[in-house]
């Protein structure tokens, strides 16, 4: 017994780190055709999030962005997650975590103007469950990274735009 129990103080530590370091992130970009002030404004209003993203139903966060922010989100089947806006560099970048029972997602939008306006959208996941988002939820995942980036395209050159 005792040498299980110093083999698994042993290995605990290479089990830990071998699981950080295989991380995947999903990652999307998109041009918009927008000047980068109205794509700051649009992407950091969070009482519009439900209009570009098909997953949120309500975000509840108050006026302005702040780091440190904490923000309840519900989604489509009722579930409400506490977000937390974890990262900021204005008109540039912002990060968001939402916590789970389990880990967390990490959400960072990001502008960058390039030939063209260009908006990232990174997520990835931490924690315990991280390993079972990441097989059984990732390729949905990337799909639907990738139209809620083009429902975003869609709000802020339409919408965004017919209200200047």
């Amino acid at each position: 017994m005792k040498n299980f129990l110093k083999l698994t103080f042993f290995l605990v530590p290479f089990i830990i780190f071998a699981q950080g370091a295989t991380s995947k992130t999903f990652k999307n970009t998109i041009e918009l055709d927008q000047n980068a002030e109205n794509v700051w404004n649009a992407i950091t209003d969070f009482s519009t999030i439900s209009l570009w993203d098909s997953n949120v139903v309500d975000v509840r966060c108050g006026d302005g962005l702040a780091k440190n922010k904490r923000c309840k989100v519900i989604v489509g089947s009722g579930e409400i997650f506490d977000v937390e806006i974890v990262d900021l560099v204005d008109n540039e970048s912002y990060t968001i975590r939402y916590k789970l029972s389990s880990g967390n997602i990490y959400i960072k939008r990001s502008l960058e103007q390039k030939a063209a306006l260009e908006l990232t959208e990174t997520v990835w996941y931490t924690g315990i469950s991280k390993r079972t988002f990441e097989k059984y939820k990732g390729t949905d995942y990337e799909d639907m990274l990738e139209q809620r980036l083009l429902e975003f395209k869609k709000y802020v050159e339409t919408d965004v735009a017919g209200r200047r």
